[in-house]
C-alpha cells in the first residue's frame, strides 16, 4: 500500500479551524439591585449579548462602604438579572496598603473634590474580579459601556490596558442617565466633603470625566441638549430608555389583569432627594385634601426610610402607608387600579412612567415626569397631569371610583418606542452609525 504525505502545519489548521470568538463587550455599572438605573443596566447587557457579541458584566461600587461582604455580593447579584452574560463580577476592593494611600490622597484634595471626583476615585482604586482579568488575556474587548460618569475613569484605564495588549482600543460608550451635577443627592455629597462645595465645580467634574469617553448616549433630549452644549467636540445620541427585560415579561401580563373594585394606587421609588420631596408632597398636601386615599394609596421601596429620616414625624403618622420593599415591581402592580407617577424634580427619564405604560394601568403625575418625551409621545401617552395638590387628589379619587380604566393606547407606545426590542433597535443603530461615520470622517452621530 502506498501512502501519501500531506505536508501542513497541525496548530495552524486547528486555529484556523476554530470558530472566531464573538466580540467580547463590558459593561460597567453601580451595584444598585433597585431603583430606574438597575433597569438600564440589565437592558444593555441583554442588548448587546441579542447583537451576536459576549457581554461582561462588572459590577463596580462607587463607594468603600456599599459592598463589605460576600452576603451583599450574594444579595445584589440575586436582584440583579443577567442571565444572558457570560460573565458577572464584582471589583475587588484595594489592598490595605493602595487604601491607605487613597485615603491620604483625598485628605490632601479633598477642599477641591466633589462626589463625582470622589466615586470615580474610589471605583478606579479598585482591582479586577481575576475571572475578568484572565478574559482580558484571552481576548480584545470591542466596547466598554459605561452606566455613569463616575465609572469613565476606571474604562479608560482598562482601555488603555487592552490596547496595549491587543493594538485596538475598545470603544468608550458611556450612557449618562441624568445631569449628575444637577442632581441633589451629589450635591448633598459635594457639600458633605466640602462646604464650600458650587455647582461650577460639579459641572467641571462633570465634563472633565465625560471627556473620556468616545461616545456620549443620553435618554432624553433634554439632557442631551446640556450635554452638546457643554461637550461640543464630543459625539452624543439620544436612546430612549427602557425597563428590564424580566420586569418587561412580567409587567406584560398585568395588561390582561381585571382591577378589583378596591384596587389600590401604587407609588414605587428608591430613597433620594426628589423621591423624598415628592412623598412628602403626597403625604403632606394631597391626603389631607382627600383623606379617602388614605385607604387606597400604597407607597413601596427604600423610600419609607428616606421620609423616615428627613420627616420623622410625618412617617409616623403615615406608617401603615408604607408596606416596605418588594422582590419585583409586579408584586406591588398586582391588583392595582392606578399607578402614581409625580415627581417634583429631577432630571433623566422616569422608569416610573415607563413601567405603567408597559402595564396599561392609568396613571396620575405631575408635569416634570413626563420630561424630555417628544411632542408626538407626550400627546398619546395617557397620563393625568396636575401640578396642583387639589386636582392632583381629585384625580386619584376618579381613578379609585373607575372613572379611568386600562389603556391600549399606553401599550402601543411602550411597544413602540420604549420596549426593550425598541432599545436593542436603538443602540445597535447608534453603534453602527457612529462606526460609519468615524471610517467616513463625519463629525458626529
Amino acid at each position: 500500500m502506498r501512502y501519501r504525505w500531506i505536508d501542513f502545519n497541525l496548530e495552524e489548521s486547528l486555529r484556523d479551524s476554530m470558530p472566531t470568538p464573538r466580540p467580547l463587550v463590558i459593561v460597567i455599572m453601580p451595584p444598585w439591585p433597585r431603583g430606574g438605573s438597575a433597569n438600564l443596566f440589565e437592558a444593555s447587557v441583554a442588548a448587546y449579548s441579542a447583537s451576536g457579541r459576549d457581554v461582561y458584566a462588572l459590577l463596580a461600587p462607587d463607594n468603600p462602604a456599599n459592598v463589605t461582604c460576600e452576603a451583599d455580593r450574594r444579595f445584589m447579584l440575586g436582584q440583579m438579572s443577567f442571565s444572558t452574560a457570560i460573565g458577572v463580577g464584582f471589583l475587588v476592593p484595594p489592598s490595605a496598603y493602595r487604601a491607605r494611600l487613597q485615603r491620604k490622597v483625598h485628605r490632601l484634595l479633598g477642599r477641591r473634590r466633589t462626589a463625582i471626583d470622589f466615586w470615580a476615585a474610589s471605583v478606579a482604586a479598585r482591582q479586577l474580579p481575576a475571572e475578568l482579568e484572565m478574559l482580558l488575556r484571552e481576548r480584545p474587548v470591542e466596547i466598554i459601556h459605561i452606566h455613569h460618569c463616575w465609572n469613565l475613569r476606571l474604562a479608560a484605564r482598562l482601555a488603555a490596558e487592552a490596547g496595549r495588549r491587543w493594538g485596538k482600543r475598545p470603544k468608550l460608550v458611556c450612557e449618562t442617565h441624568d445631569v449628575q451635577s444637577a442632581n441633589k443627592d451629589v450635591i448633598a455629597g459635594s457639600l458633605w466633603l466640602n462646604p464650600k462645595t458650587d455647582v461650577s465645580a460639579l459641572i467641571a467634574s462633570e465634563i472633565r470625566l465625560c471627556q473620556l469617553a468616545d461616545l456620549l448616549l443620553h435618554i432624553n433630549a433634554r439632557d442631551e441638549q446640556v450635554f452638546r452644549e457643554r461637550l461640543p467636540a464630543l459625539r452624543h445620541a439620544l436612546v430612549e430608555p427602557t425597563i428590564s427585560p424580566s420586569t418587561e415579561a412580567a409587567l406584560s401580563t398585568l395588561r390582561r389583569q381585571t382591577a378589583p373594585p378596591e384596587g389600590k394606587l401604587v407609588y414605587i421609588a428608591t430613597d433620594n432627594y426628589w423621591n423624598v420631596e415628592t412623598t412628602v408632597w403626597i403625604l403632606e398636601s394631597v391626603i389631607p385634601l382627600a383623606p379617602r386615599l388614605r385607604d387606597h394609596i400604597r407607597i413601596y421601596g427604600q423610600i419609607g426610610e428616606g421620609v423616615r429620616r428627613i420627616r420623622p414625624d410625618l412617617f409616623n403618622a403615615n406608617e401603615t402607608l408604607f408596606p416596605g420593599s418588594v422582590g419585583a415591581v409586579t408584586e406591588a402592580y398586582s391588583g392595582a387600579k392606578g399607578i402614581l407617577v409625580p415627581a417634583l424634580g429631577g432630571s433623566g427619564s422616569s422608569i416610573k412612567l415607563l413601567e405603567g405604560l408597559c402595564s396599561g394601568l392609568p396613571m396620575l403625575g405631575t408635569s416634570a415626569v413626563v420630561r424630555g418625551l417628544s411632542p408626538y409621545q407626550l400627546a398619546r401617552i395617557p397620563v393625568r397631569i396636575h401640578d396642583d395638590a387639589a386636582a392632583f387628589a381629585q384625580a386619584a379619587l376618579e381613578i379609585v371610583d373607575g372613572a379611568f380604566g386600562p389603556s391600549a393606547e399606553g401599550t402601543e407606545i411602550f411597544d413602540r418606542h420604549f420596549s426593550n426590542t425598541a432599545y436593542k433597535a436603538r443602540l445597535s443603530a447608534i453603534l453602527e452609525l457612529d462606526r460609519a461615520s468615524r471610517e467616513t470622517g463625519i463629525a458626529a452621530v
